[in-house]
């Protein structure tokens, strides 16, 4: 019974709770599960919506170039106004009126914005690439709590099938112990023993069918599916390559991206320091119109072009820069800590493996060695010199021996997918 709680308490705690349904309607595969839970998660949706957002903003860009028209309209009345205080015989010089009135369209036309509407279009692209790297960044980490739900899976299913085996021998020992009851030459305080046994194993059964079905209600619920507690779970086998070193994940792939965003941004300083050509008319009808002296509504228009350049910006521009630089720095530092520590959990994972490679080597012999144990405890309980406790501390330790050959196996297998979680490779 110690074993039993210690196999179940070894379970709850071993995982934190955290493919379409494959290939036919009774297996699950776990690339399977990966792409089906990243595929139905709402955040995909969002990378659509990221791309319609970038497109309207880069149209917006666009219109940069297109003329921009303008009407606008004013009466006014004014104290006084220009005079030309001369007085010469036969020269009358007009009085312009008090009143005003003036309606005019505008037009302005950009003819060079030194290259800002391009650093625009090319800031615009890399928000959408950060914008869709952060979302990889959230699926990614959908995957790992696949990974977290799948193998608890294995591992209460494993549990379950070895404790049906104990199961089955304990009863086939206590059926024979049923005869010799009945016949007098064994006592019934033995048989007890067994069928205290059982009711642990039920217990127990029990317990990692309630743990089992959980864990594949929140597994369908991370898919959208309904997946039945039959359904046969395959343990992967991935191959790792451990020689060569390189960092895939999104998060890394996100600073980079990042980083070359503040690139970007140092080029759309000096773009908006360089001078800016545009065209301009202007079409109207008021009083007075260009002719400051007359009292008469005329119509009237003038077209130009003009330069604006902002030639002194006392080192505004430097000072952006460097502080572009800086920001760089930080993100350069955040990179190389965060490939640091992958490069450490690296050397983690890859002990991990090579831990459960090596007790795998051993698990068979250990197992042979326990169920000749278990055999010859099984004859000596049948001829009275040894008591059923003494057998079943035997048979518990052949059934621990399985299991940890299985778990061996599962954690052998969860410890290839963490080092590819790792690098980025899941």
């Amino acid at each position: 019974m110690d074993f039993l709680r210690s196999m179940l308490k070894f379970l709850a705690f071993m995982f934190l709770p955290v493919g379409l349904f494959a290939q036919n309607s009774d297996t699950l595969t776990l690339d399977f599960c990966h792409n089906r839970a990243v595929e139905v998660y709402p955040l995909v949706k969002q990378k659509i919506l990221n791309k319609e957002a970038s497109g309207i903003r880069n149209e917006n860009f666009d219109k940069n170039y297109l003329p921009q028209f303008e009407v606008n309209g004013r009466a006014s009345y004014q104290s006084e106004v220009t005079q030309v205080p001369i007085n010469m015989p036969g020269i009358s010089i007009p009085v312009p009126d008090k009143d005003m009135y003036d309606l005019y369209v505008g037009v302005n036309q950009l003819i060079w914005d030194g290259g800002i509407t391009r650093e625009q279009k090319n800031l615009e692209e890399a928000d959408l690439q950060i914008n869709q790297q952060q979302v990889e960044v959230e699926l990614y980490k959908i995957k790992e709590r696949v990974n977290g739900l799948f193998y608890r899976i294995l591992l209460y299913k494993t549990s379950r099938e070895l404790l049906l085996i104990n199961r089955q021998t304990v009863t086939e020992k206590m059926q024979e112990f049923e005869s010799g009851i009945r016949n007098g030459v064994v006592l019934q305080s033995a048989a007890d023993v067994l069928k205290v046994q059982i009711l642990a194993i039920d217990q127990g059964v029990t317990e990692i069918d309630a743990n089992m079905t959980g864990a594949f209600k929140m597994l369908g619920e991370l898919m959208e599916l309904q997946i039945p507690v039959t359904a046969i779970l395959i343990l992967p086998d991935p191959s790792v390559e451990t020689d060569t070193y390189i960092n895939l994940r999104p998060e890394y792939r996100l600073l980079e991206l990042q980083k070359h965003k503040l690139d970007l941004s140092k080029n759309m300083i000096s773009a908006s320091y360089l001078p800016k050509f545009s065209a301009f008319g202007k079409a109207g009808y008021g009083k007075p119109a260009l002719n400051m002296l007359s009292n008469e509504f005329d119509t009237y228009y003038y077209v130009g072009v003009g330069l604006s350049w902002d030639i002194v910006n006392w080192n505004k521009q430097i000072n952006q820069k460097k502080l572009l630089d800086v920001q760089q720095g930080i993100v350069e530092t955040q990179r190389e800590a965060f490939n640091k520590n992958v490069k450490i959990q690296v050397e983690d994972d890859m002990a991990e493996i090579n831990k459960y490679s090596e007790l795998i080597s051993k698990d068979q012999e250990i197992i042979d060695l326990r169920e000749k144990i278990s055999h010859t405890s099984s004859s000596q309980l049948d001829n009275g010199m040894i008591t059923s406790t003494q057998y079943l501390d035997e048979l518990n330790k052949e059934t621990q021996a399985r299991l940890d050959k299985e778990m061996h196996r599962i954690q052998l297998s969860l410890a290839k997918i963490n080092y590819l979680k790792t690098i980025g490779k899941l």
